[in-house]
């Protein structure tokens, strides 16, 4: 199996990064689409990335402020039952480091470089600049 593996060194406090990632109206700051539901575990949020494209995530576990853990539930295809962990790190200079693992995948699925895509645009997107304000909105 094949895990997909992002990161990047964001210039926001780690408790802010870590809201704007448990909060549905901060997802919405790095998330093509629109996103419902609640993010707490045993919930499940929807990223409906345009009509026909949805994908459901269950949070398993959220860890004082450094780590989510969650099972797509619902997506296209072989997209049920891969896991998503998040993992922020305080950085010495201030900054967070945000590790993503989309485990899973095989690696003959034809999805597999555009999800890499996906996570790879979405953690660069310029939301990240603007995390304070996503955390608070």
């Amino acid at each position: 199996m094949v895990t997909l593996r992002h990161a990047i060194k964001i210039a926001a406090a780690r408790d802010v990064v870590y809201r704007a990632l448990t909060d549905i109206q901060g997802m919405q700051g790095w998330h093509l689409g629109a996103i419902t539901g609640k993010i707490a575990e045993g919930d499940t949020f929807y990223l409906d990335r345009r009509p026909g494209l949805r994908f459901g995530w269950r949070t398993d576990r959220l860890l004082d402020g450094s780590k989510i853990v969650q099972t797509c539930i619902e997506g296209p295809g072989a997209s049920d039952a891969k896991h998503l962990t998040i993992d922020l790190t305080d950085l010495p200079d201030g900054r967070t480091l945000v590790e993503l693992h989309d485990e899973g995948w095989s690696e003959d699925n034809p999805h597999l470089p555009l999800c890499n895509t996906y996570w790879g645009e979405a953690l660069s997107s310029c939301w990240w600049a603007r995390a304070e304000a996503c955390a608070n909105h």
